[in-house]
């Protein structure tokens, strides 16, 4: 029988390697995703020359998991080992964010599981070249509020890069970001986001993690956080948070992240909408050049 063991954000690091064994297109793949949910799904991990297996609680399943991370040869058998693993404690096994490619090495038997869309966690793509210029009408809006936002702070506005330094700057920007905010999250996931974010902060350096913000008149009123994958010419954008009363700023810093941090990758994966509609209609609205579909096996009862 497996045993796993509480996930720390040090012990993380030092599973680092792992995720270089099966680069791909979805937020999942990096190092930097699971430091931010570790405290969301109580993540405990088990770990071999095979790759890392999870047990989780996500959403609604107090005992669940989430795909391996592992080269693609090992997929089927890390999914047999979990499996093996769910039976011996006498729970359904749920595996969640499957990517397509895995869901393939796989290959679940349709008369034991059943295999479910998740459209509330597929990953927005964009084009990193289109992000950073925003070129052409289909622009027009975001630039109409880049330009409305240096117009009206642009005299005031610094883009500066950010470290664990600058933690108990960013860490109250956070809290007068969550105090104003609204969200229609059942789950509360931003609530644990925001324990991860701090750790992410901590560790920063060592998983690979960029961290940017802007201050306005001085005062940070916005940062991101992203991770690149050089093998799939790809950044993710993990963390954006701005001021909403400063009209344009979202924008403007979508675009000053990736133009300084980011200057030459050729996709932007800006995670997914959770299913929350007003995220839902935002991504939307930005153009994604493809979707990254993830999937759900469920042991049948």
């Amino acid at each position: 029988m497996i045993k796993f063991e509480t996930l720390t954000g040090e012990r993380l690091i030092e599973l680092k390697s792992y995720f270089s064994l099966r680069p791909t297109g979805c937020a999942e793949s990096h190092l930097a995703y699971h430091l931010l949910w570790r405290p969301y799904y109580e993540t405990k991990y088990f770990a071999d020359e095979r790759g890392i297996l999870w047990l989780q609680k996500i959403d609604y399943d107090d005992q669940a998991t989430m795909l391996p991370v592992c080269k693609i040869e090992y997929m089927r058998e890390n999914f047999r080992r979990l499996q093996d693993h769910f039976t011996e404690i006498g729970v359904k096994m749920h595996m969640y964010l499957v990517d397509e490619e895995a869901l393939a090495a796989i290959d679940p038997d349709p008369s034991r599981y059943e295999v479910v869309e998740d459209r509330d966690s597929f990953d927005y793509i964009y084009s990193g070249d289109e992000m950073r210029l925003l070129p052409g009408r289909k622009y027009s809006k975001m630039k109409n509020r880049i330009s409305r936002f240096l117009r009206d702070y642009g005299e005031k506005t610094e883009f500066v890069l950010l470290g664990p330094e600058d933690e108990p700057e960013i860490l109250e920007f956070l809290d007068r970001w969550s105090s104003k905010k609204e969200s229609d999250d059942a789950l509360n996931r931003l609530e644990s986001e925001e324990t991860g974010i701090r750790e992410a902060i901590r560790l920063c350096r060592e998983a690979d993690i960029t961290i940017a913000g802007v201050r306005v008149g001085g005062i940070l009123e916005a940062f991101s956080m992203g991770t690149e994958c050089r093998k799939m010419d790809m950044t993710v954008t993990h963390v954006e948070k701005a001021n909403t009363e400063l009209r344009g700023l979202y924008n403007y810093l979508e675009k000053e992240f990736l133009l300084h941090s980011y200057p030459k990758t050729g996709f932007v994966n800006r995670e997914d909408d959770m299913g929350l509609e007003n995220l839902r209609r935002t991504k939307e609205s930005m153009h994604p050049v493809r979707m990254e579909r993830k999937y759900t096996i469920l042991e049948k009862e």
